[in-house]
Protein backbone atom coordinates (compact mmCIF):
# COMPACT_ATOMS: atom_id res chain seq x y z
CA UNK A 1 0.00 0.00 0.00
CA UNK A 2 2.43 2.66 -1.09
CA UNK A 3 4.63 4.05 1.64
CA UNK A 4 2.45 3.07 4.60
CA UNK A 5 4.21 1.10 7.28
CA UNK A 6 2.76 -1.05 10.02
CA UNK A 7 2.52 1.84 12.48
CA UNK A 8 0.61 4.07 10.08
CA UNK A 9 -1.85 1.30 9.21
CA UNK A 10 -2.43 0.61 12.92
CA UNK A 11 -3.18 4.31 13.58
CA UNK A 12 -5.61 4.41 10.63
CA UNK A 13 -7.40 1.29 11.93
CA UNK A 14 -7.70 2.74 15.44
CA UNK A 15 -9.10 6.01 14.08
CA UNK A 16 -11.51 4.04 11.89
CA UNK A 17 -12.61 1.99 14.90
CA UNK A 18 -13.24 5.15 16.91
CA UNK A 19 -15.11 6.92 14.10
CA UNK A 20 -17.12 4.00 12.69
CA UNK A 21 -17.41 1.76 15.71
CA UNK A 22 -16.87 -1.98 15.91
CA UNK A 23 -20.06 -2.87 14.04
CA UNK A 24 -19.55 -0.76 10.89
CA UNK A 25 -15.75 -1.01 10.61
CA UNK A 26 -15.69 -4.48 8.94
CA UNK A 27 -18.35 -3.44 6.42
CA UNK A 28 -16.55 -0.16 5.65
CA UNK A 29 -13.19 -1.90 5.20
CA UNK A 30 -14.82 -4.49 2.91
CA UNK A 31 -16.35 -1.70 0.79
CA UNK A 32 -13.03 0.12 0.70
CA UNK A 33 -11.28 -3.06 -0.46
CA UNK A 34 -13.86 -3.56 -3.23
CA UNK A 35 -13.46 0.05 -4.37
CA UNK A 36 -9.66 -0.24 -4.46
CA UNK A 37 -9.92 -3.49 -6.41
CA UNK A 38 -12.23 -1.85 -8.96
CA UNK A 39 -9.94 1.16 -9.31
CA UNK A 40 -6.91 -1.07 -9.88
CA UNK A 41 -8.78 -3.16 -12.47
CA UNK A 42 -9.92 -0.05 -14.32
CA UNK A 43 -6.39 1.30 -14.25
CA UNK A 44 -4.97 -1.97 -15.62
CA UNK A 45 -7.57 -2.04 -18.41
CA UNK A 46 -6.85 1.55 -19.37
CA UNK A 47 -3.12 0.92 -19.40
CA UNK A 48 -3.56 -2.22 -21.53
CA UNK A 49 -5.72 -0.35 -24.05
CA UNK A 50 -3.22 2.48 -24.22
CA UNK A 51 -0.31 0.10 -24.79
CA UNK A 52 -2.28 -1.75 -27.48
CA UNK A 53 -3.01 1.52 -29.25
CA UNK A 54 0.62 2.61 -29.10
CA UNK A 55 1.93 -0.75 -30.28
CA UNK A 56 -0.62 -1.09 -33.11
CA UNK A 57 1.48 -1.50 -36.27
CA UNK A 58 -1.14 0.10 -38.52
CA UNK A 59 -1.24 3.27 -36.43
CA UNK A 60 2.54 3.33 -36.19
CA UNK A 61 2.96 2.96 -39.96
CA UNK A 62 0.38 5.70 -40.59
CA UNK A 63 2.25 8.03 -38.27
CA UNK A 64 5.57 7.20 -39.92
CA UNK A 65 4.09 7.82 -43.40
CA UNK A 66 2.72 11.21 -42.33
CA UNK A 67 6.11 12.07 -40.90
CA UNK A 68 7.80 11.16 -44.17
CA UNK A 69 5.30 13.29 -46.09
CA UNK A 70 5.93 16.24 -43.79
CA UNK A 71 9.69 15.89 -44.25
CA UNK A 72 9.30 15.68 -48.03
CA UNK A 73 7.14 18.83 -48.08
CA UNK A 74 9.65 20.66 -45.91
CA UNK A 75 12.51 19.56 -48.17
CA UNK A 76 10.61 20.68 -51.27
CA UNK A 77 9.83 24.06 -49.74
CA UNK A 78 13.49 24.52 -48.78
CA UNK A 79 14.59 23.61 -52.29
CA UNK A 80 12.08 26.05 -53.78
CA UNK A 81 13.25 28.77 -51.41
CA UNK A 82 16.83 28.01 -52.45
CA UNK A 83 15.92 28.28 -56.15
CA UNK A 84 14.19 31.60 -55.51
CA UNK A 85 17.30 32.89 -53.76
CA UNK A 86 19.49 31.72 -56.63
CA UNK A 87 17.28 33.36 -59.28
CA UNK A 88 17.03 36.54 -57.22
CA UNK A 89 20.79 36.70 -56.82
CA UNK A 90 21.51 35.77 -60.45
CA UNK A 91 20.88 39.25 -61.96
CA UNK A 92 23.32 40.74 -59.48
CA UNK A 93 25.96 38.19 -60.38
CA UNK A 94 25.23 38.68 -64.07
CA UNK A 95 25.68 42.46 -63.72
CA UNK A 96 28.95 42.01 -61.88
CA UNK A 97 30.34 39.70 -64.57
CA UNK A 98 29.30 42.18 -67.27
CA UNK A 99 31.02 44.97 -65.37
CA UNK A 100 34.19 42.92 -65.09
CA UNK A 101 34.20 42.17 -68.82
CA UNK A 102 33.73 45.86 -69.65
CA UNK A 103 36.61 46.83 -67.38
CA UNK A 104 39.00 44.56 -69.27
Amino acid sequence: MGNLGGGEILVILIIGLIVLGPTRLPEASKNLGKALKQIRQTSRNFQAELEAAVEDPLIEETARQKGREMLAKEKDSREQDGEKQITESSPIEANSTEDESQDS
